[in-house]
C-alpha cells in the first residue's frame, strides 16, 4: 500500500443506459455498490469521474437517486474527495443544480454553463488548501462557449483549428493556475487533469490497425501535446476502452465500467488506481469489474447451429441478454419471432436478431443491416454522406460540409442542455 495519494480514476458511467429498451439500472446498482467497496478495500483518498455521468442531460428520478445515494454513502469513508466532471452527454445544469449541497459531502462537480468559463474554479488541491497532497485541473466536456473563452484570438477559420486550439488554450490557462497554485501552497504537489475528448491515437479496439478513434473527418481529435508535462497524470473520459494514450504512461481513459453495447461486450471493463508518491512517477493499476450481466452474440448459418449455441449459452450463461446474428444463405422471414419460442423455454433474454453477410469463409461476418438506433448521428451523416453524390465531392469542398455538419450538431445539442 502506498504511503502517499491513491485517487481512483473512472467516466463514463451512462447512468440510466439501456439497451434495446431494457433497463439496466440493477446492473448499474451493483456497480456503484461493487465501487464502493472497492474504494474501500484500496483505501482510496479520492475519486475522479471524468465526465458522462449520466446517459442523457434529463436521468429519471430513479437514477438520479441511485447517483445521489451512492455519493451520501460515499461520506464518512476512506474516500474524503470526490471530482465529477460534466461529459458531453450530460447536461450541465443539471450537475450543477445540486452541486451545492454535494460540496457539504466533499464532492465537487465541474459543469461549467456554455455562457460562463471560470478557470479558477477548474483548479484546487486536494483534500483541502491547508492540506494539500495534489493539484486537479478538473475540466468538463468544452463546448464552443468554453473554447472561444479561452482563445485569447478570433475564431480559427476551420472548425478542426477550433476544437484543437481552443482545448489546447484551455488546458495552458490550468496550467499556470496549478504552477501558481503549487507555490502558494509551498509544496511540490502532483498535479491531476481532468478532460473529456478524444485524443489522437486512442484505440477503440484490439486490433493495431484501428489507432484511431474519429468523429466524421476526424475532426474532433486533439493531440496529447496539449497535455503538457507539468500534469503528472491525465484522467481521461470519453472513450469507452481502458488505455493509455500515445503510449504515454501518464495518460490514460478508464473506460465505461459497463459495455454499452454487444460489440463492447468482450473488451473488458476497469477502473484505475493511481498512486503518487513524492519523487516518483504515478503508478497506475488496473482494476478489472465483474460482469454483472452477461451480452452474448450467438452467430449461426442456420436456425440449428442457433438453437444449438443458444442451448449450450443458456447453461453456462443463464440471465444473459443475446443478438443473434444469423449468417445463413436465404432468409427465415421474422427472425425474432422465429426464435423467440425457443428462447422462452430457458432463462437467456432474446435483445435482438439480425441478418448479416458472411465475409469470406471462415467465421468473420459483416452485418447487412442494422437499426437507425444503432448508429450515432455523426455515421448516419458519414453514411449518407459516402452512398449520395457527396461521395465525388472534392476534397476540400467535403471537409467544409463535413464541418458544417458537426457545428449544426453541437448547437442542437448545446440547445437541448441549456
Amino acid at each position: 500500500m502506498s504511503t502517499g495519494y491513491r485517487i481512483l480514476h473512472t467516466s463514463d458511467w451512462h447512468l440510466g443506459n439501456s439497451l434495446h429498451e431494457r433497463s439496466r439500472i440493477d446492473e448499474y446498482k451493483k456497480f456503484l455498490d461493487w465501487l464502493k467497496g472497492t474504494i474501500i478495500d484500496q483505501k482510496v483518498d479520492a475519486l475522479l469521474v471524468s465526465g458522462d455521468v449520466f446517459d442523457t442531460g434529463s436521468p429519471s428520478n430513479a437514477v438520479q437517486e441511485l447517483y445521489f445515494s451512492f455519493l451520501t454513502e460515499l461520506n464518512g469513508t476512506c474516500c474524503k474527495n470526490v471530482v465529477i466532471t460534466a461529459g458531453n452527454h450530460d447536461s450541465p445544469s443539471t450537475l450543477n443544480a445540486a452541486s451545492s449541497v454535494l460540496e457539504l459531502l466533499n464532492v465537487r462537480v465541474v459543469a461549467t454553463p456554455n455562457k460562463e468559463t471560470h478557470f479558477e474554479n477548474e483548479v484546487f488541491a486536494l483534500p483541502s488548501a491547508e492540506n494539500p497532497q495534489i493539484i486537479v485541473c478538473a475540466a468538463p466536456y468544452l463546448r464552443d462557449a468554453a473554447l472561444q473563452a479561452s482563445l485569447e484570438s478570433e475564431k480559427p477559420t476551420t472548425n478542426e483549428e477550433f476544437v484543437r486550439e481552443g482545448t489546447r488554450a484551455h488546458f495552458e490557462k490550468l496550467k499556470k493556475i496549478a504552477l501558481q497554485k503549487r507555490e502558494t501552497l509551498g509544496k511540490n504537489c502532483p498535479i491531476v487533469a481532468m478532460a473529456h475528448l478524444y485524443a489522437a491515437g486512442a484505440s477503440l479496439s484490439e486490433n493495431a490497425a484501428d489507432t484511431e478513434y474519429s468523429v466524421v473527418g476526424n475532426l474532433q481529435n486533439v493531440n496529447t501535446d496539449i497535455f503538457p508535462p507539468d500534469f503528472d497524470y491525465v484522467a481521461l473520459g470519453h472513450i469507452h476502452r481502458a488505455q493509455k494514450v500515445a503510449g504515454e504512461n501518464r495518460i490514460r481513459y478508464s473506460g465505461s465500467p459497463l459495455p454499452m453495447g454487444f460489440d463492447e461486450a468482450n473488451r473488458g471493463n476497469a477502473v484505475l488506481l493511481v498512486d503518487f508518491e513524492e519523487g516518483k512517477e504515478p503508478l497506475v493499476r488496473e482494476i478489472q469489474v465483474p460482469t454483472f450481466r452477461k451480452l452474448l452474440t450467438i452467430r449461426g448459418d442456420d436456425l440449428q447451429d442457433i438453437r444449438r449455441k443458444m442451448e449450450l449459452a443458456a447453461q453456462e450463461s443463464p440471465k444473459a441478454w443475446v443478438r443473434v446474428q444469423f449468417a445463413g444463405a436465404g432468409a427465415v422471414g421474422d427472425l425474432r419471432n422465429v426464435l423467440l419460442a425457443d428462447f422462452e423455454k430457458t432463462d437467456l433474454e432474446l435483445l435482438k436478431a439480425e441478418y448479416v453477410a458472411r465475409i469470406d469463409g471462415n467465421s468473420e461476418f459483416q452485418e447487412e443491416e442494422r437499426d437507425l438506433s444503432d448508429f450515432s448521428p455523426s455515421e448516419v451523416f458519414a453514411l449518407r454522406l459516402q452512398d449520395s453524390d457527396g461521395a465525388n465531392l472534392p476534397p476540400e469542398l467535403k471537409k467544409q460540409v463535413e464541418e458544417a455538419f458537426q457545428e449544426i450538431l453541437k448547437q442542437l445539442q448545446e440547445g437541448k442542455e441549456e
